[in-house]
């Protein structure tokens, strides 16, 4: 029987996807490039344009497969566009299955994270969850940044 990091491992293969292995943190990390505004992303995304990098973790556990990613530090939002910017992402997680937004009070920073219980775990259930922090970081840039002006 595979351990959960082979199992994991072997899902970000067939995903074909690029991944690092962080042995401090106990992640596999991978990097992503995504344009802000709601056209998709092509192989030939250059430097130029709306885009923005952002790494996605996969923390395999004993009960629990973490997947999460930074999406913004709570600094750089304007005291007078927190509330509203904090209640768009709360009007998102309602909206959109897929989706949640949370906070890391600790390092000040709107991340996105999905949670996934190893016993039962299959590769239809992890690609889901998955590709669901993509899906809400890129919800992030084309609604609520866009609509509140954020860089």
């Amino acid at each position: 029987m595979p351990s959960v990091k082979e199992q994991i491992q072997d899902y970000l293969d067939l995903l074909r996807m690029k991944y690092t292995w962080n042995e401090k943190t106990g992640t596999f990390e991978l990097v992503f490039t995504e344009r802000k505004d709601e056209k998709p992303a092509s192989a030939e995304a250059s430097e130029e344009g709306p885009y923005f990098k952002y790494v996605v973790s996969v923390r395999p556990g004993e009960r629990w497969v973490q997947v999460y990613c930074d999406v913004y530090p709570l600094d750089k939002i304007p005291d007078e566009k927190q509330v509203d910017v904090l209640l768009d992402l709360l009007g998102c997680n309602r909206r959109y299955a897929e989706v949640c937004f949370d906070l890391d009070e600790e390092r000040g920073v709107i991340g996105t994270s999905q949670e996934m219980l190893v016993q039962g775990l299959n590769f239809d259930a992890f690609r889901e969850e998955f590709f669901a922090i993509p899906w809400a970081v890129k919800k992030f840039w084309s609604e609520v940044a866009k609509k509140h002006g954020l860089e």
